[in-house]
C-alpha cells in the first residue's frame, strides 16, 4: 500500500504542474566595472530567512570565479542591495562556484555546499550560525572523498526523517548519489551510486507533498540550455523522467536560456520543499544576442521566472 500511495503522489504531482512559465522580473545583474562580479552573476541558491532575503551565486570577474552573496527584504531589491565577496571562501589558488544554501535543523547551523576545481571538481562545504554576516562562514572543509579522475560537478544536499543525500553530475551526463546519517553530517558520505542519466548539470531536487522532485539542465540544439524533470516516491529512487521540457525558452527577449536555477522553496531548512503547481523559479540567462564566445565570458545574469 505504501509503494502503491508513492505512485500515486508522483503521478498526482506530474498531472498538476502546468507547461507555461513566464518571466516575471530581472533580480541580479552582473557588477560595476572591476568588481568581483563584473561579467556574470549564476548558480544561485536563496532562501526567505528573518524577513530578507539571501542569495549566494557564483560570480564571475577579474578572469576568475569565486562566491557571491546579496541580501534584501523584496527580491526586486536585490539588485540595488550591497553585494559581498566571500573572500574567506574563495581565496587560495583553487576557484570556489556553485553554491547551496540551507539550515540544517539538527546542529541549528546554515550550510553552504560548493565546488572546488581542486583536483578535478570537489565538494565543499562551510557553515555559519548568522546567514547574514558574510564573514561568519567557516574555512571550506572537504564533504565527500573523491576517489576516481572522472569530473563531478553541482553538488546538491537534501534531507529525509533519516539520512543526508548527496547528489551530483558525473561527467556531465549522469547523476550520482551518496548518503550518510544525520547525525554524522557533515561527514561520512560514501559509495557512490548511480541513480539517473540524460542530464547536462544542475541537478536541484526538492521535496512536494508526498514525492520529490529532480530539475536538471540539458543543453540542446544550438547549446541553449533548458530544463527537464524526474520524479520519485522517495530520494532513493527509481527516478522516472516526467519531462525533458519542464522549463525551457522564455519568449519575452530577456532570455532564450533557462540555465542553473534554484526553486524558490517553501522552508529554507534541509527538508527543501517546495510547491512545483505554483512555482518560483530563479534561473541565469541571458539576451539570444549575447549568448556567444566562451563560457567565461557568456554575460549570465539572474532573473525570476513563475507557472502561473
Amino acid at each position: 500500500m505504501k509503494f502503491l500511495s508513492g505512485i500515486l503522489a508522483v503521478t498526482l504531482l506530474a498531472a498538476s504542474i502546468g507547461p507555461a512559465w513566464r518571466f516575471v522580473m530581472p533580480v541580479l545583474d552582473p557588477g560595476k566595472s572591476g568588481d568581483f562580479d563584473e561579467t556574470a552573476v549564476k548558480d544561485p541558491s536563496i532562501v526567505f530567512y528573518g524577513g530578507r532575503w539571501h542569495l549566494f551565486y557564483t560570480a564571475r570577474g577579474n578572469q576568475k570565479y569565486s562566491l557571491g552573496y546579496v541580501s534584501a527584504p523584496k527580491l526586486g531589491e536585490l539588485n540595488a542591495a550591497p553585494r559581498h565577496s566571500l573572500a574567506r571562501l574563495s581565496g587560495g589558488a583553487s576557484t570556489f562556484a556553485a553554491p547551496q544554501v540551507f539550515y540544517f535543523r539538527p546542529a541549528r547551523q546554515w550550510y553552504l555546499i560548493y565546488q572546488t576545481t581542486a583536483s578535478n571538481y570537489q565538494p565543499v562545504f562551510s557553515h555559519t550560525a548568522t546567514i547574514d554576516q558574510p564573514d561568519s562562514w567557516s574555512a571550506p572543509e572537504p564533504l565527500a572523498a573523491k576517489q576516481e579522475k572522472d569530473k563531478w560537478i553541482d553538488f546538491w544536499v537534501i534531507c529525509d526523517d533519516r539520512l543526508a543525500w548527496l547528489f551530483y553530475t558525473r561527467n556531465q551526463r549522469e547523476v550520482y548519489a551518496m548518503t550518510t546519517t544525520l547525525n554524522d553530517f557533515p561527514h561520512g558520505f560514501g559509495n557512490p551510486r548511480k541513480v539517473f542519466a540524460g542530464v547536462h548539470e544542475a541537478v536541484h531536487i526538492y521535496r512536494d507533498r508526498t514525492a520529490y522532485a529532480m530539475l536538471f539542465e540539458t543543453s540542446g540544439e544550438g547549446g541553449w540550455r533548458h530544463y527537464g524533470l524526474a520524479q520519485s516516491a522517495q530520494l532513493a529512487g527509481p527516478w522516472t523522467l516526467t519531462s525533458s521540457e519542464f522549463a525551457s525558452q522564455i519568449d519575452n527577449g530577456w532570455s532564450r536560456d533557462v540555465s542553473h536555477g534554484e526553486l524558490i522553496r517553501s522552508g529554507y531548512d534541509e527538508k527543501l520543499e517546495a510547491n512545483l503547481k505554483k512555482a518560483q523559479f530563479l534561473i541565469q540567462g541571458m539576451p539570444p544576442a549575447e549568448h556567444k564566445g566562451d563560457y567565461p565570458s557568456l554575460p549570465w545574469r539572474l532573473g525570476l521566472i513563475r507557472n502561473y
